[in-house]
């Protein structure tokens, strides 16, 4: 057969459709976990992912302060896309090149929403051709590798792009690192600045094995009111805090790099152009010949970059500077600590490898949840078996992060538990 499909252990074939330019594939694991595979190499996503994928979704959607359409350019699993329009005041367009994969995405929605509509047809043609004018324009993780995708990477993509936004609205163009070496992230970034010299960077989660990293644009300068986040993220749907985005702190912070700090890294990288496509070209070798891991150039983006509060917040008390500062500052532990980190199923194995790291975390910035979470399920899963341990670990977090009633509710839990 010339059909490729890698199947695991365990695992099956869902479906299976060639097209014209790729053979599509759903394939589930031994857990049943399915994933969508482009020509048995590009993973675009996963029944797995959904978190991560809905943050995609959310992040640029909720730094509009009044969206109303959104444009996805590219579909996946449509997990993205999908979870945009759960808000009803949302219409959202996106844009899929292969119909193969418009037809897979199926397996991984639950149901079908009014509020999407799903256009086949290529990104960039679409972008230059619609009459239509976005509040948001979210672009999808393109593998840079794949015939056609460095396209997607031009200063004439960025331009047509931004032509297509009001003039309130805002682009975010997600990167994958784990697909792109230092190299072809520079010269993405400095195309970017070229349209957008006033963008940022965040960063879609905390992973380290598949890192995503997002370019904010925006037609005319742009600075955030944390207040005005804050009421934004309490009338959101869906729930902010059910994908992670629990305060201002928890989305604000996702920023990593203002505009002097991309413009810093990328000036000396040649631009990627349509009569100068080097993305084309440069892209191709890390997947063949990786240099590095991805959780090696993560560290390596963020010790390069830099944001101060005053690259993003319009105006704000010292306070909230101080503590957004403080939250960006505890992140580069934290992923440290990751990467140091060997999985075990003992809790305290576990906790004898991560609770003084996370715990100083903590102490730089006691907003920064994904520290405080996971201690908070260990301690818990902790008190099972040895309960004085769990007891000194959850007035630790009580100490540290005393605004949060989590740690306090678990200590009166274990009252009744004796030494």
């Amino acid at each position: 057969s010339l059909a490729f499909v890698d199947i695991p252990a365990g695992g099956r074939v869902v479906s299976y459709r060639e097209g014209a330019t790729a053979a599509v594939s759903v394939v589930a694991d031994a857990d049943d976990v399915l994933r969508l595979r482009i020509d048995n190499r590009a993973q675009e996503g996963s029944s797995a992912t959904g978190l991560v994928d809905g943050r995609q979704a959310l992040l640029p959607l909720l730094l509009h302060a009044a969206p109303h359409r959104a444009l996805f350019l590219g579909l996946g699993t449509g997990i993205t896309a999908a979870t945009a329009a759960v808000d009803p005041g949302l219409e959202v367009d996106a844009v899929e090149l292969l119909p193969e994969v418009i037809d897979a995405s199926h397996r991984f929605l639950p149901a079908a929403s009014p509020r999407l509509r799903v256009v086949q047809a290529d990104a960039r043609r679409y972008v230059r051709s619609t009459t239509r004018r976005y509040d948001v324009v979210v672009a999808d993780n393109f593998h840079p590798a794949r015939a056609g995708a460095a396209s997607l990477y031009t200063v004439e993509h960025f331009a047509a792009v931004r032509d297509t936004l009001r003039a309130d609205g805002l682009f975010c163009q997600w990167l994958p690192l784990h697909q792109l070496d230092l190299a072809t992230l520079r010269s993405i970034v400095r195309s970017f600045m070229t349209i957008y010299p006033d963008g940022h960077a965040l960063l879609a989660s905390n992973s380290l094995g598949t890192p995503v990293i997002g370019l904010v644009g925006t037609p005319a300068r742009r600075r955030y009111d944390a207040m005005a986040v804050h009421d934004r993220l309490s009338h959101a749907s869906p729930r902010p805090d059910a994908f992670g985005i629990e305060d201002e702190y928890a989305l604000l912070g996702s920023f990593v790099a203002g505009p002097r700090a991309l413009s810093a890294f990328a000036q000396a990288a040649p631009l990627n152009t349509d009569d100068h496509p080097v993305v084309a070209y440069l892209a191709p070798r890390i997947t063949y010949a990786p240099a590095s891991q991805p959780h090696e150039r993560l560290l390596d983006v963020l010790n390069a970059w830099s944001l101060a509060p005053t690259d993003l917040l319009a105006a704000s008390t010292s306070a909230v500077a101080d503590r957004l500062r403080a939250y960006g500052a505890a992140r580069l532990p934290y992923l440290e600590t990751g990467t140091r980190t060997r999985p075990s199923p003992d809790v305290e194995t576990m906790l004898a490898q991560v609770q003084q790291p996370l715990l100083a975390v903590l102490r730089i910035s006691p907003d920064f949840r994904p520290a405080y979470d996971p201690l908070l399920r260990m301690g818990e899963a902790l008190a099972r078996v040895d309960a004085v341990a769990a007891r000194a670990l959850f007035a630790e977090l009580a100490r540290v992060q005393p605004e949060r009633r989590e740690a306090f509710e678990a200590l009166r839990g274990l009252s009744t538990v004796r030494p």
